[in-house]
């Protein structure tokens, strides 16, 4: 999931099965797939959770971090342990319907060139779905407006490890640029502010806390 091995390897272990049912969702609305591909697969949940619900024939990985990548292995057909960049020239990447990279872009060197590169190697009905943590959710951009604080965290939105944050508009530019076409983007939002008499459609980039987006070659 990290760029770096070292920076993943003091995460506790929940970092790496966190429960995605809020993505699984997503993908559900979006219909079936046959063999997926799971960058930053963890320790294989989501993974996992996709073949239990019949939206995936089958699902393969990558993981960096080594323990996170052995527990994977254990769950879904192949991992591949290592980084993106290393590792995507190894791959079949044609073989895949769908790619999923569901927090992990913002742990990349150069995700506009990951993105580029699974564009041009993969097949032609290929879609990737990506899920990014949003730099304007308002526990973020309050305390930086009105008390100039910034503060990096063991986990979340200011999580230590990531090295690019995103916005909805700057997700569909990196999408875009890297030649990816959005078919479609959420707002994940808690529940407690999808109330019927709470704006939350009014406020959705200041109550945000990921975005994700399915996108087309």
């Amino acid at each position: 999931m990290n760029a770096d091995s070292n920076s993943s390897m003091n995460k506790p272990n929940t970092y790496f099965n966190a429960d995605r049912d809020d993505f699984l969702q997503f993908l559900n609305s979006a219909g079936k797939f046959g063999e997926v591909l799971d960058i930053g697969c963890a320790a294989g949940s989501l993974g996992t959770r996709l073949v239990e619900s019949g939206l995936a024939e089958a699902v393969d990985g990558i993981e960096i971090n080594p323990a996170a990548a052995a527990n994977a292995a254990q769950r879904l057909r192949t991992v591949w342990q290592g980084s993106v960049e290393d590792l995507l020239p190894k791959i079949p990447l044609r073989a895949y319907s769908l790619i999923i990279m569901a927090d992990s872009l913002e742990h990349l060197v150069d995700p506009w060139q990951v993105l580029r590169d699974l564009r041009e190697k993969s097949g032609p009905e290929t879609r990737i779905a990506v899920s990014v943590p949003n730099l304007r959710e308002k526990n973020v951009i309050f305390p930086l407006l009105f008390q100039g604080r910034f503060q990096y965290q063991e986990a979340g939105v200011m999580d230590r490890t990531h090295l690019h944050f995103f916005t909805r508009s700057s997700l569909i530019t990196l999408l875009s640029d890297t030649g990816w076409s959005v078919e479609k983007i959420h707002p994940n939002i808690k529940q407690k502010y999808l109330q019927w008499w709470y704006p939350h459609k009014l406020l959705e980039e200041f109550l945000t806390v990921q975005y994700f987006v399915l996108a087309h070659r």
